[in-house]
């Protein structure tokens, strides 16, 4: 069990680590759904400079700020440079909250101390709808880890924590990532992955990353880079639509797929040949 009787009210025996950088819309929601729950909530902010900070403080919250470069690095910085009191620790993003009997499902699980690693499931919405198909979900990520047992893998896209001597244990938590700031943020957010998505695909062609076999993602994005560009969308499309059914999903799904597939794919597409095109002149 990860409480404990003698102290901290019941609280887990848990700190949770969340990245911010201009989440007025999103941080009270996400300390509201854990807050009674952790030992400690420590925010790493990349400087923001809206309302985040001022609402985060009025809860026993502690702040760290950091220049920014991807997420994987920001979460080595903190993992780096945080005294963790907890044996366990809990990533969750600000736009993020945990399902309601996250915690009480948590305590059920039966000698947890014997696995240094939890995956739960992330729950995706897009456009304030639960996606349920297209090979979205369930996705499965390891979420809650023991301290001095993991880091992240330096990726500047779609990061994986890297569990030391792993024995993970495969859990029903679900976290739900529920984004409120609408289709304008996600287009702005969009071009910013495209360029860091573009910036890895070259470091897997160069092979300045090395490959994990352990990490399915990163072995489906290698093999989905062997298509031919501009192409691969496509075929990544109907993939995800019809064979996955993805039209399930209705209006949204279609929405969805359109967009966070196949336009999204395509604008790394252009990002890769923009970037060698300056590498020819």
């Amino acid at each position: 069990m990860l409480n404990k009787n003698s102290s901290n009210n019941l609280k887990a025996d848990i700190t949770a680590i969340v990245l911010t950088y201009n989440e007025e819309k999103h941080i009270e929601r996400c300390i509201l759904s854990i807050n009674q729950f952790v030992k400690k909530i420590i925010i790493i902010d990349s400087f923001s400079n809206d309302k985040t900070l001022g609402i985060a403080k009025r809860y026993n919250v502690k702040v760290l700020q950091n220049t920014f470069i991807n997420q994987s690095e920001q979460f080595n910085w903190a993992l780096k440079n945080i005294s963790i009191k907890t044996n366990w620790i809990l990533r969750l993003d600000a736009d993020e909250i945990v399902e309601n009997n996250f915690f009480k499902k948590l305590n059920k699980i039966a000698k947890i101390e014997k696995f240094n690693a939890i995956e739960t499931i992330i729950e995706h919405n897009f456009l304030g709808k639960r996606i349920k198909y297209g090979d979205v979900y369930p996705q499965r990520q390891v979420r809650l880890w023991k301290k001095n047992h993991g880091y992240f893998d330096g990726k500047p896209m779609d990061e994986k924590i890297i569990i030391n001597k792993p024995n993970i244990y495969k859990s029903s938590l679900k976290i739900i990532d529920h984004n409120l700031k609408g289709l304008m943020f996600w287009f702005k957010k969009h071009f910013k992955y495209a360029k860091r998505e573009a910036q890895f695909y070259f470091l897997l062609k160069n092979k300045k990353y090395i490959k994990n076999n352990f990490d399915k993602t990163l072995l489906k994005k290698i093999y989905y880079y062997k298509y031919p560009i501009f192409i691969r969308p496509i075929f990544l499309f109907i993939y995800r639509y019809f064979i996955k059914k993805g039209f399930l999903d209705g209006v949204t799904g279609l929405k969805f797929n359109i967009l966070q597939t196949l336009f999204y794919r395509l604008l790394v597409d252009f990002f890769i040949i923009k970037k060698k095109y300056k590498r020819l002149i």
